[in-house]
């Protein structure tokens, strides 16, 4: 069954985002349109192929740049 995502979910073990267009089992498909997260497809459309997932790269945070203090004593005068 061909179906088009509606709410970004899990098909088949897969993460799929809203928009795709996905091929599935009757079963699984019925399932999602049920649960309101995808309807069924028109079959003239592109299927999404969801085996290969991006991974995005961690951004490492800058190093701070205060200065240390010079006794370790966060109360001033102490």
């Amino acid at each position: 069954m061909r179906i088009e995502i509606l709410k970004s979910t899990i098909v088949d073990l897969n993460p799929v985002s809203k928009g795709d267009v996905v091929e599935t089992t009757e079963r699984t498909g019925q399932l999602l349109v049920q649960m309101g997260k995808a309807k069924e497809a028109p079959v003239s459309q592109t299927v999404v192929i969801t085996s290969d997932v991006e991974e995005t790269p961690v951004k490492k945070k800058p190093p701070s740049k205060r200065k240390p203090k010079a006794n370790g004593n966060s109360q001033p005068g102490v």
